[in-house]
């Protein structure tokens, strides 16, 4: 017998212990789940009755904790409160490659073999995409949902949802919250806008679909975001209480349709902090039993709910305290209560969940169901829809170990060649009036962007357009006077401008500054990087791109397409 994590397993276990302390980086997230398929008792009904009421309440509970390893407040969390879920985010964890997840998920699984029920944990990312991608420092940048539906080609869909999958699982990312089914109809939408597929629905339902089935191939669990839809709002989530006034009917036709049409095939589904009088005059929808009722019975849907986080302000405007959210949200029907992330406004703009805190919020709902104000039916109701989902993904996901290298599962030239040809094709000519730019290699081009660009930029071969190229890279999405006035000082000795766009449509002074840049009369192209809006602001720009998509390979799509024609 060999001991490891203080259990005994069969001989034959031996080689692949020994492969796990040769290849740690490549192999500890397959060798623990292996183990788990050993040593994590059933799921089902049966655990349910087995685990104490803290244990339950845990297991409820998905939260983010800083550190690039499993430290001290990752083992706090996992084995003092016994949570079932941890989430990820740059400034939180680190991120930086490949191998620091991947060591990172292995010692946050470890740490749940110390428990008395080793549960495993899930693991999520938001990996939509685009501009919602927590992984990319190397791994591969897909371009986003809306580049996506510009292609045309669903099967793209599916293609990149495989590989983004499988990434996550190289790393021990085992759910990514994804994929984004809200019906972008507002074009001033200012949560969702390129998150989504599109303004149709069946748009949205066609690359989803795809998109879901992917993910199924790569054994990823999936979460469609987000219930009942976000896309026909005026106001962020984050900041306050959207409201959308529309008939059943009408949503039933639109907003409602892609998780009418696609909730069967997901795993999970996680609400919107949003207002439907049509499903909840009071509550919004992740408060709501009524909004969630309809989920359940209208739709069908059986699967694990999933409050999006309870810091943001779009539900606590109505809740007092995120203990009080998490309460209500429970009893509304959510199962998974999500901790994580930062409050995003005002002089809440840096404030976070503490450990202390996430774990004052688990004592509080143990209270509450001690005390009758959640019954423990409905824990338990939770508690076994997560568990069944733990037991159909996170036992059976190694059948196969291999010492296989990360190079080998990440980054590989077959994704980059789906992000590449997905940037191609989603690339769109809005206005050509550019005569005036040939010879193209023969010109002194200034290109001009907001830093937020500038990262993405230099991985590209922007900077080598003309004879020189030249770059300026303006401090925030909304520049400064001194800065529109350095922009135009910095264009005097150039023969062509090239400016790169990020959302101007709401930022007044970028748009300012852009107009100055074509009121010097020299030929401008105009890079639209993010909304689409933005390509129909300056109708004085000679030449006009669409991106729909900020990433690296979607900037080196427009350079490629300038170098072909120009």
């Amino acid at each position: 017998m060999l001991s490891i994590f203080g259990q005994n397993y069969p001989h034959s276990l031996k080689v692949k212990a020994i492969l796990y302390e040769r290849y740690p980086v490549f192999n500890a997230w397959r060798f623990l789940a292996f183990l788990g398929v050993c040593a994590l008792p059933c799921y089902g009904t049966s655990a349910v009755q087995s685990l104490s009421l803290e244990e339950k309440v845990g297991q409820l509970l998905m939260a983010h904790f800083h550190g690039e390893v499993a430290n001290e407040d990752a083992r706090a969390l996992i084995q003092d409160t016994k949570i079932g879920g941890i989430i990820y985010y740059n400034w939180s964890n680190g991120l930086d490659s490949p191998k620091q997840v991947h060591l990172l998920s292995a010692g946050l699984q470890k740490l749940v073999q110390k428990n008395q029920n080793p549960i495993p944990l899930f693991i999520a990312a938001d990996q939509e995409g685009g501009v919602v991608a927590r992984l990319s420092r190397g791994f591969t940048v897909f371009p986003g949902n809306k580049a996506l539906g510009m292609t045309g080609e669903p099967h793209l869909a599916e293609a990149a949802a495989w590989a983004m999958g499988k990434e996550l699982q190289a790393v021990g990312i085992n759910m990514n919250l994804a994929p984004v089914v809200d019906v972008n109809t507002n074009p001033r939408n200012p949560v969702i806008g390129i998150r989504a597929y599109g303004d149709h629905p069946e748009t949205v339902i066609a690359f989803g679909e795809k998109a879901l089935s992917g993910y199924k191939k790569a054994k990823i669990m999936t979460t469609l975001k987000h219930f009942p839809g976000h896309g026909d709002v005026e106001v962020d989530s984050h900041e306050d209480l959207p409201m959308v006034h529309k008939a059943l009917e009408i949503l039933e036709q639109g907003e409602l349709l892609p998780f009418a049409r696609l909730a069967s095939s997901a795993e999970a589904i996680m609400t919107a902090h949003i207002l439907m009088p049509a499903l909840d005059s009071e509550n919004c929808v992740t408060l709501s039993n009524k909004a969630l009722t309809y989920l359940r019975n209208k739709i069908g849907f059986q699967g694990v709910i999933i409050a999006d986080s309870l810091v943001m302000e779009g539900v606590l405007k109505r809740c007092d305290t995120i203990d009080e959210a998490a309460i209500q949200a429970l009893n509304a029907g959510c199962d998974i209560l999500l901790l994580g992330g930062k409050q995003l406004i005002g002089g809440h703009s840096h404030l976070e969940l503490t450990v202390g805190d996430v774990q004052r919020v688990h004592r509080s709902i143990v209270k509450a169901v001690d005390s009758g104000r959640i019954s423990e039916s409905r824990l338990n109701q939770a508690l076994e829809k997560i568990l069944k989902l733990k037991e159909h993904y996170l036992s059976s996901q190694t059948s196969d170990l291999q010492a296989i290298g990360m190079d080998a599962l990440v980054n590989t030239a077959e994704h980059q060649m789906i992000a590449r040809q997905i940037a191609r094709l989603a690339l769109k000519t809005i206005k050509n009036d550019a005569l005036c730019l040939t010879p193209l290699p023969e010109k002194k081009v200034c290109i001009f962007a907001p830093h937020v660009l500038r990262d993405a930029i230099h991985q590209t071969s922007l900077l080598s357009l003309g004879k020189s190229t030249d770059v300026w890279f303006f401090s925030t999405l909304s520049p400064s006077g001194e800065e529109v006035e350095t922009a135009k000082q910095r264009a005097e000795t150039a023969d062509v401008l090239l400016v790169c766009s990020y959302n101007a449509w709401k930022n007044p002074s970028q748009a300012m500054l852009i107009q100055s840049l074509l009121d010097t009369g020299k030929p401008l192209i105009l890079l639209a990087t993010r909304d689409p809006l933005d390509a129909y602001l300056f109708p004085r720009a000679h030449l006009v791109l669409n991106t729909f998509s900020p990433t690296p390979v979607s900037i080196q799509a427009a350079s490629e397409f300038l170098g072909e024609k120009y």
